[in-house]
């Protein structure tokens, strides 16, 4: 998603429009929309975890994270297999999540469901971290598609979240991006080869007809998965209260409008005070898991990661389109932006086309988009470049009519976006939260956000890192054997060097005229 920064950078946009986009990336993101845009994937809301909520609110919690998607049920997990057993009877539960508006219902409940590592940016990753850096930073993706289909079978959520692997086919249709792609995918292949047994490129003349792109140039194609992340993560959330009762709380529509720190006098192992709409809760530890949002509660890192908003629709296939649901998912590479899409496989919620993008065709080339947290409004250019792209892309004539509307759904999301392009996962330094030092016996503020667009290659081991870290630190609740970390990419963590290096310039004049 380097694109979407490098609008910045475009001497096309006029200035004053870029500066705008500035300063809507430092400004205060704020709560979810009250109103937001209805998508598709929560149709049907999960009927014990979709408005959770517990006569009071606890008063106390060892662990409390906000934000229920994918992010945030990952570290749940970790944290309650992985810690130890608890000395005694506590009063309080051992995590508590806390959902500004009905669970799941964010960036995870509006994604396009694609588990996808495309590997465009390895070369990029290379040149400025280094090879074995890069590597390890592709494997920790590339991961991700075992990770997610192994933990829907532990649960029994196969069937029901319709997690599936797939061939990606990355197209492109013009002659330069082919070529560059070309020669992205052999340096990935010189450098890592086993992983990428799998992958392999088509020129135009042997392109498979069955793929219906009669005007694609090339074609790169990879495995990849596809999943219905909204039943992934509340099925996994109704595994894990059933299992762990006493352990944890769920609490929807339970929006936190403010952390507060206990002061130095009080001696306390519950450090901070987090603030609902529905009272007060003491925690040892608080984890943010709030993406696109998180700037409201943690200021410092406003312009570190900033809001941007997507589009997405579910769209009834041409008559003449067969079904390729369980076989393929798309890229669409343009020679501005891009376009993703899966297709769900033959059920009762129908064969829809999970169709987003169309950020580089939003109003003033997506500038419009920069630093909006808001998912209560639709992109009227991106909603007419969705609703007209896919029978041109596949040809009019393998696409065929459409009965009735062809858009059954169109809908937004925010992403929270990295300026370096890394996700921030670990401890929050007090430069950033502003409140004091750790004392002894005392937990702290933790962060597993900033996917950039690319959470479902990303968001589900930084959760699980993120929850090994929290353990880790705390010897309260550490299992020692669960706090090996070598497979985590270090790019990804918190630092201090990175809190002063990565951010956005504050002056649009300050923007380098390259990336």
């Amino acid at each position: 998603m380097a694109f979407v920064q490098a609008q910045l950078y475009n001497p096309a946009i006029p200035i004053e429009d870029r500066q705008q986009a500035l300063d809507r990336a430092f400004s205060d993101p704020g709560l979810p929309a009250a109103h937001p845009t209805s998508s598709f994937w929560l149709r049907s809301p999960h009927p014990e975890i979709a408005q959770a909520q517990s006569t009071e609110l606890p008063s106390e919690a060892e662990v409390v994270i906000i934000g229920s998607g994918v992010t945030g049920t990952s570290i749940a997990r970790t944290l309650l297999k992985s810690r130890k057993p608890a000395k005694g009877t506590k009063p309080r539960p051992a995590v508590v999540i806390l959902e500004a508006r009905d669970v799941c219902s964010g960036a995870t409940g509006r994604n396009g469901g694609h588990i996808l590592e495309t590997a465009e940016e390895f070369a990029d990753l290379e040149a400025l971290h280094g090879l074995e850096a890069a590597k390890k930073a592709m494997r920790f993706r590339m991961a991700h598609l075992q990770e997610i289909i192994k933990a829907a079978d532990e649960y029994g959520l196969t069937e029901e979240s319709q997690v599936r692997k797939v061939q990606f086919v990355s197209v492109y249709f013009d002659e330069k991006g082919w070529k560059e792609a070309l020669s992205r995918l052999q340096r990935l292949k010189e450098c890592m080869p086993d992983e990428t047994v799998e992958w392999r490129a088509y020129e135009r003349e042997d392109i498979p007809k069955e793929f219906c792109l009669p005007r694609a140039r090339g074609i790169v194609a990879g495995p990849a998965g596809a999943i219905w992340p909204y039943r992934f993560v509340t099925g996994i959330l109704a595994h894990l209260r059933r299992e762990f009762p006493q352990d944890l709380v769920i609490e929807a529509n339970t929006p936190v409008t403010a952390i507060r720190d206990v002061t130095p006098e009080v001696k306390t192992s519950l450090r901070y005070y987090i603030e609902t709409t529905r009272g007060i809760i003491r925690a040892r530890h608080v984890v943010y898991c709030t993406n696109a949002h998180v700037g409201h509660l943690v200021p410092g890192l406003r312009g570190r990661i900033y809001p941007i908003r997507g589009q997405m629709s579910a769209q009834t296939p041409g008559s003449k389109f067969r079904n390729q649901g369980t076989e393929h998912s798309w890229i669409f590479n343009y020679d501005r932006g891009f376009d993703y899409l899966t297709q769900l496989p033959r059920s009762d919620a129908g064969e829809m086309m999970m169709f987003g993008g169309g950020f580089a065709q939003g109003e003033g080339g997506g500038i419009a988009d920069f630093g909006i947290s808001a998912d209560s409004e639709l992109s009227l250019y991106a909603d007419i470049h969705l609703s007209g792209a896919l029978s041109a892309v596949f040809g009019r004539e393998n696409w065929g009519s459409v009965p009735g509307p062809s858009v059954e759904k169109m809908w937004t999301g925010n992403m929270g976006f990295s300026a370096d392009g890394f996700p921030w996962v670990g401890q929050l330094p007090v430069s950033l939260t502003k409140r004091g030092q750790k004392q002894e016996g005392q937990g702290a503020e933790w962060i597993s956000a900033a996917f950039s667009g690319e959470g479902m290659v990303l968001a589900w081991l930084c959760g699980k890192a993120l929850g090994t870290m929290l353990l880790a630190y705390d010897d309260e609740l550490l299992e020692t054997e669960s706090a090996d970390l070598s497979w985590f990419p270090e790019q990804m963590l918190v630092t201090e060097k990175r809190v002063k290096e990565s951010v956005l310039p504050r002056d649009v004049n300050g923007i380098s005229s390259s990336l």
